[in-house]
């Protein structure tokens, strides 16, 4: 029977450094801005889906595509011999065959795009569709978001709203998706949003078709995800959210500290780049941290890394695999897809009871 063990990630790999950082804590840059933001937001739908969501979710293609319209609950769509049949106009006919194609990873992928008239005030929209068809069926995701530009002292800003839960709003808090900025990472959609390192409240209307934000006025804490992160990578991004579901914010792409509405926050995920190579970032067994009013705190993850393995012991001899190795940060944060290219780490294998180091060993090549 498989067992689990500790094991200590001693030698320094390509994305992760044996050692820490000094604690410290830069200086929040910029300042308040004056005055009232807006802009209108349209439809846009993406040929490719390259936007990074937090934890992404599918809907069974179940006798239709669940958005409502003023036709009915869900846009029609029926299975017919390999091929999909879909309503995209809302008026109940199948006007659609959309057949599946394998894309670079082999996954069979298609996309359409739904027009149709609001069930509220009739007017016209249209909402971008994924699809995919797998072993159980075809699923749909949205393909596309509510998408503008606000003018800002610092020029203009990117703004891209995702109707994550697929009910056809695109301002459920905490449940849908926005993108600032020239990024492909979505935060959850948050009632506050950084301009130039101010926080601005955030309104969006049931449609997407506008957002306006005002100067924030509430407490506020200033939080540091960067100053006390260990690693040789390039940090990609790194997403906290509220644990009330109010506020979200990726990190990564501010330097030192930054103001956050007070409360308590856990990270969401992130990713680590060198080069080609990419490493995911999931909560695992980290804790949230209280960002009280006034308070400034450095959030200190990354490396020294620990891992844990599933084991096979045979007499004296213990064998373990690659694969199966969940790799931990020292915040307790969790590392996926870690491929590290050219030195493998150097573990120690360690005696949980006696605390006596079994073995040293190097796996061979990429691990």
């Amino acid at each position: 029977m498989a067992e689990r063990y500790g094991m200590r990630v001693l030698a320094v790999t390509a994305f992760m450094a044996s050692s820490m950082l000094v604690d410290g804590v830069g200086a929040a840059a910029g300042g308040p801005v004056e005055g009232v933001l807006g802009a209108d937001l349209s439809h846009r739908s993406f040929r490719t889906w390259t936007i990074d969501l937090p934890d992404e979710r599918w809907f069974a293609v179940s006798g239709g595509i669940g958005i409502p319209h003023a036709g009915g609950d869900a846009f029609a769509a029926a299975v017919v011999g390999t091929d999909l049949k879909i309503d995209t106009d809302g008026d109940g006919q199948l006007d659609r065959s959309v057949r599946a194609t394998a894309d670079d990873s082999g996954a069979r992928t298609a996309r359409v795009v739904l027009e149709g008239n609001r069930a509220d005030d009739g007017a016209a929209f249209r909402y971008g569709v994924r699809l995919r068809e797998q072993g159980g069926g075809w699923q749909w995701a949205p393909g596309g978001a509510m998408s503008g530009s606000v003018d800002t002292d610092a020029g203009a800003m990117k703004v891209q709203i995702i109707d994550r839960n697929g009910n056809g709003s695109f301002n459920d808090f905490g449940v849908d998706a926005m993108v600032v900025g020239r990024s492909t990472v979505a935060t959850y959609l948050s009632r506050t949003v950084l301009v130039d390192d101010a926080l601005y409240e955030v309104d969006v209307d049931a449609s997407g078709s506008s957002i306006g934000l005002t100067p924030y006025v509430g407490a506020t804490a200033k939080f540091d995800m960067t100053s006390d992160f260990e690693t040789k990578a390039r940090l990609l991004s790194a997403v906290v959210r509220s644990t009330d579901g109010s506020h979200s914010f990726d990190l990564g792409r501010h330097t030192g500290a930054v103001d956050v509405p007070a409360g308590r926050y856990e990270i969401i995920s992130g990713r680590l780049g060198l080069g080609a190579q990419t490493v995911r970032v999931a909560p695992g067994r980290a804790t949230p941290i209280d960002m009280a009013h006034g308070s400034v705190k450095t959030f200190a993850w990354g490396g020294p890394v620990e891992g844990e393995f599933n084991y096979l012991r045979n007499g004296d001899q213990v064998a373990f695999s690659p694969n199966a190795i969940w790799y931990y940060g020292a915040a307790g944060e969790e590392y996926l897809d870690w491929n590290p290219i050219g030195k493998s780490p150097q573990f120690e294998v360690v005696s949980k009871a006696t605390g006596e180091v079994l073995e040293v060993l190097i796996l061979p090549g990429s691990c």
